[in-house]
């Protein structure tokens, strides 16, 4: 009779264990495929490269990975705003919808000290995202909006 109970709890914990990983397959890659299939979606994933003005010199670089409407985004900023050389890396995470990107970062070194929101919009070439970041600048002491693009 007790080995019994004990085939039960481990049977349930097993079944338990099997629904999660299913769901979790099923929410992380099929369903977004499914979406990605119906909606036509343009892919954005890959390699970028950063600008703070549409026909300046790039500071930095931005790999995007997309997985249907969500994505995630690690941009290396290797020159700042004032043209000195930094080496600065924001992990973003946002969605991907209608053309627009809109996505909230942070920095990866100093744990969140520098942290903002991003909206952008994929222009009709395919291979450039433009708009603007936001975030608050500490030496300024106040919230500031910058034009940002991105071109493969």
């Amino acid at each position: 009779m007790t080995i019994d109970l004990f085939i039960g709890i481990a049977s349930g914990i097993i079944a338990t264990f099997v629904a999660v990983l299913i769901s979790r397959f099923f929410r992380g890659i099929v369903i977004p495929f499914v979406k990605s299939l119906l909606f036509d979606i343009p892919t954005i994933s890959g390699q970028w490269q950063t600008y703070d003005t549409k026909d300046g010199e790039p500071v930095g670089k931005a790999i995007i990975k997309q997985r249907s409407r969500q994505l995630a985004m690690q941009i290396t900023r290797t020159t700042d705003r004032q043209g000195q050389a930094t080496n600065k890396t924001f992990v973003y995470d946002g969605k991907f919808a209608s053309g627009i990107l809109a996505a909230y970062y942070e920095d990866i070194e100093m744990k969140g000290y520098i942290m903002g929101a991003v909206v952008m919009r994929l222009l009709p070439d395919n291979k450039t995202l433009q708009g603007k970041t936001v975030y608050f600048d500490h030496n300024q002491g106040q919230v500031v909006a910058h034009e940002y693009w991105l071109r493969r």
